[in-house]
């Protein structure tokens, strides 16, 4: 039944009358749930008469301002996503140069090979025009049921931070990708604060563009580990992005703890490109151990050879398993321009 104003009215003078809501209600033939509600009703507002509630301030933000916030913020976070679709690196000098491409270090480790990791590092502070590149799991990192494995390091998770502190200012990096094992400290990573402002670090994969003054770029896709897998190519996943999700001349992964190097020709793209895995240093690991996975023993690092005056498109990005042979190579390469 629709009651009107008026029957309202009337029906709440008869309430202020009566001394039962039964009796009220056969008064007026409203229903007694109604009258009962509407007498709670006239109880509050004549109990909030007798008295004054302060008017505090509201604790956030007029809800438009939010509003305009949040917008304000999306627009930057999706520019900000967006300049990183392929990031751009300027060198200043069209000399050939080395990216050396260390795989997961877990420095931290019992078993981080320690002869191949500073060999590798002498080569990035001896050798003109070579940089430091890593594609992350700097230390192992272990959280929650897993952090029962500090217990079968000899390294404190302390300790750990000031290996990897010393990592990175040995290597200099240019390039730095955060691996699983470096996503696992969330908002509080203190890789962003070691590397800031001279390095670009990236959880799990960069796209970079490198741009020379004569105006050749070399663009390199850098992963933790890229999607795909076949027991039979370690390179299945990285022949899948060159082949159907980009134009690069390095697609590079580590995370596997296996290595593996190939260059293929791209025919529709009219190009080649370089498709490899570094191994790490992880020198023996008893997760590969238990599931019987084989332990390699070469391949920890890739030494990713530039040279911009070169324009074959076979030979002027050249890829080597063994850092030495490259770190010669490119000393060739710039003698030539001398």
């Amino acid at each position: 039944m629709t009651i009107s104003n008026e029957q309202k009215l009337n029906a709440l003078e008869v309430i202020k009358s009566t001394r039962t809501i039964q009796e009220a209600a056969d008064l007026t033939g409203i229903s007694k749930t109604t009258i009962h509600r509407w007498k709670q009703e006239m109880d509050v507002e004549s109990n909030s008469q007798q008295y004054t509630l302060p008017e505090s301030p509201d604790d956030d933000l007029p809800v438009d301002q939010i509003v305009e916030h949040l917008h304000a913020r999306f627009k930057r976070r999706k520019a900000h996503r967006e300049s990183k679709k392929w990031i751009p690196i300027q060198m200043k000098s069209d000399d050939p140069i080395g990216l050396l491409w260390l795989g997961d270090p877990h420095i931290d480790d019992n078993y981080c090979d320690w002869d191949s990791l500073r060999s590798h590092l002498a080569i990035i502070r001896s050798q003109p025009g070579v940089y430091g590149c890593s594609l992350g799991d700097y230390q192992n990192n272990w959280i929650g049921r897993l952090g029962r494995l500090y217990g079968e390091q000899d390294t404190s998770h302390k300790t750990a931070w000031k290996l990897v502190e010393w990592l990175i200012g040995e290597m200099n990096p240019l390039i730095l990708i955060g691996g699983n094992h470096d996503m696992w400290s969330g908002s509080g990573d203190p890789l962003k604060w070691i590397t800031r402002g001279h390095s670009i670090l990236e959880d799990w994969e960069a796209r970079i563009e490198l741009q020379f003054p004569n105006g050749r770029k070399c663009r390199i896709h850098a992963a933790h580990d890229m999607p795909g897998h076949s027991q039979w190519n370690a390179l299945h996943a990285q022949g899948k992005m060159a082949r159907f999700k980009g134009n690069a001349s390095l697609y590079i992964s580590g995370h596997r703890h296996n290595w593996a190097l190939s260059q293929i020709e791209l025919v529709e793209q009219e190009t080649t490109a370089w498709l490899a895995r570094a191994r790490g240093y992880k020198f023996h690991d008893s997760y590969a151990f238990v599931k019987g996975f084989e332990q390699q023993r070469f391949g920890q690092a890739i030494l990713q050879v530039i040279d911009p005056h070169n324009t074959n498109p076979v030979s002027w990005v050249q890829c080597f398993a063994d850092p030495e042979e490259g770190a010669n190579y490119l000393e060739y390469r710039r003698q030539l321009l001398r």
